[in-house]
């Protein structure tokens, strides 16, 4: 039962975490799209390292990267293929701004998505999925040679060295052909780990109202200091550590949060924030394509060209209140979608 009341929590911050990224995606206000993305993505990889374990057998390791294969590799190239499929339609229906391929276009855009360098265009998002996998396998590596060869090192060590690395990463601006900038990946393995850590110590972690208001205090201080947003993309030397440090407090507040709801709703599994927290990839995977049935509305209430449709990812003119429709929306369809795929797969399934 305590296993999975914490399972419960983590999917609603995992809830949480993704409806903050669907609100950015809105174009919601500045301050609260400069606080989200202090943390949100980071905290997708913290609840990744949450569910992982360190690795001490090289069976165990093998399956890990199995595990991790199916559970991620496979969703991002179904999706993935889906778009690439329908690309020509989409920009014929003037729902995304882009050259019509060619068949050499195809070959050449599933070569890279096959090796996950580049992304059909209402798939961005997924930049997520390779990042986590890459820094899954990694860190369940490291893990495993780190039981075998280097069991002297502390785990504070360890971490440091994922920090340490990211800022050198920065420093030398160290890019890759097929990985891009290797910063966010040694950032998305430092993430991953200190979920691992928060998992391991999270009985001595208290995140009662005291520590959620001066995390939130902390986190939105910093928000409104920086100029513009910071992204776990586009950190930069000078601002990638005090992001680190506003990151993790942001996160604190979320899990707050996620506890603070868990025990007022009690019976999770029944409740939609809950529901969301486990079916994050449909939102994902189609909350830029959704969000184009807002700028449909928009154009019609405005009187606004039909062109306008294929802006990305929305379209910002009066949009004071209209980014919580865009939000509904880009979460809402999406989980109706898989639910109708999912209600269809299992009729046909009976009926075989």
């Amino acid at each position: 039962m305590q296993n999975q009341t914490r399972n419960n929590y983590i999917s609603i911050a995992k809830a949480i975490g993704i409806i903050l990224m669907v609100a950015g995606h809105s174009g919601c206000p500045n301050l609260i799209n400069n606080f989200l993305y202090l943390f949100h993505m980071p905290l997708f990889f913290v609840c990744s390292g949450y569910f992982s374990k360190d690795i001490s057998d090289i069976t165990k390791l093998t399956d890990y990267y199995k595990r991790k294969t199916q559970g991620l590799y496979v969703p991002y190239l179904k999706w993935s293929l889906f778009f690439l499929l329908f690309h020509n339609l989409f920009a014929v229906l003037n729902i995304i701004h882009s050259d019509i391929y060619d068949l050499s276009d195809y070959i050449k855009q599933l070569f890279n998505i096959c090796i996950m360098k580049d992304f059909e265009i209402l798939i961005r998002p997924f930049w997520f999925i390779k990042e986590l996998l890459l820094s899954s396998i990694l860190i369940a590596t490291l893990s495993y040679l780190r039981h075998k060869y280097l069991r002297e090192i502390t785990n504070i060590v360890f971490a440091g060295i994922f920090i340490f690395l990211t800022v050198l990463c920065k420093y030398h601006k160290i890019n890759c052909h097929v990985l891009g900038d290797v910063s966010i990946l040694t950032l998305s393995i430092t993430y991953i780990y200190i979920g691992m850590l928060y998992r391991k110590y999270e009985n001595k972690i208290r995140l009662g109202s005291a520590t959620c208001i001066i995390s939130f205090a902390i986190t939105i201080t910093g928000s409104i200091l920086f100029s513009g947003v910071i992204d776990m993309r586009y950190t930069t030397l000078s601002n990638v550590l005090p992001y680190f440090l506003l990151s993790i407090t942001g996160i604190l507040f979320i899990f707050g949060v996620s506890k603070k709801i868990n025990t007022i709703q009690g019976k999770t599994d029944h409740h939609y924030i809950y529901y969301i927290g486990n079916h994050t990839m449909p939102i994902l995977a189609l909350n830029l394509l959704t969000l184009k049935i807002g700028n449909l509305i928009k154009i019609q209430i405005y009187d606004m060209p039909l062109e306008s449709l294929a802006s990305h990812t929305i379209i910002y003119d009066h949009n004071q209140l209209f980014w919580m429709l865009y939000l509904i929306i880009g979460v809402s369809i999406p989980l109706l979608i898989e639910h109708v795929y999912t209600f269809f797969i299992k009729k046909v399934k009976i009926k075989q």
